[in-house]
């Protein structure tokens, strides 16, 4: 009999795009941030999750990946899920910061319903575009290393910290680099 991993495996690349609903600015806090790097590496670790390029923007996440082991939306779901709760678990223990106050009223205003009747601060449906040839895949790695130069936030993509492109961006050790993904 197959095992789930082996049955559920997706050797597809995709771009995808995770936005935060309402267009609120969530990771320009530090802490928030932390806790989003922190879930995309324990999806790396646990859930199979193969990210290529990426960058956490003020409101959004952009990256190329892949999972090694079933589907990435299964993936995307795990995660958002997850960094949703502790996004606002963050936001509500610094709730003496009137910035942090007003991110909590803004996800209570624009946050969509999950399941189980907590808001979620993640927009329904990612956005997923699969990459079928690798002048796609080099396309969209470009895109997403010169988003924050594009806004003006800085010169150069390096400089970026949240960044692939950054030499000490955080998820160091977790990116997938120097191999085709397509062999």
């Amino acid at each position: 009999m197959m095992s789930r991993r082996s049955r559920n495996r997706t050797k597809e690349l995709y771009y995808v795009e995770l936005k935060v609903r309402g267009e609120i600015p969530l990771f320009i806090r530090k802490s928030v941030s932390q806790k989003i790097t922190e879930g995309l590496k324990w999806c790396c670790e646990k859930r199979g999750l193969r990210i290529y390029d990426y960058s956490i923007l003020p409101d959004r996440i952009i990256f190329v990946a892949e999972t090694a082991w079933g589907s990435l939306q299964e993936v995307l779901n795990s995660f958002q899920g997850f960094s949703s709760k502790a996004v606002k678990k963050t936001l509500q223990s610094e709730r003496q910061s009137s910035q942090a106050d007003w991110m909590l009223q803004l996800i209570d205003k624009n946050g969509s319903l999950d399941q189980t009747g907590e808001r979620n601060i993640w927009e329904l449906n990612p956005v997923m575009d699969k990459l079928i040839k690798q002048e796609q895949h080099d396309k969209h790695a470009e895109m997403i290393s010169n988003r924050m130069v594009r806004q003006g936030w800085v010169h150069k993509p390096e400089h970026y910290i949240l960044c692939s492109s950054s030499p000490r961006h955080p998820l160091d050790g977790w990116i997938v680099e120097g191999i085709d993904p397509w062999s």
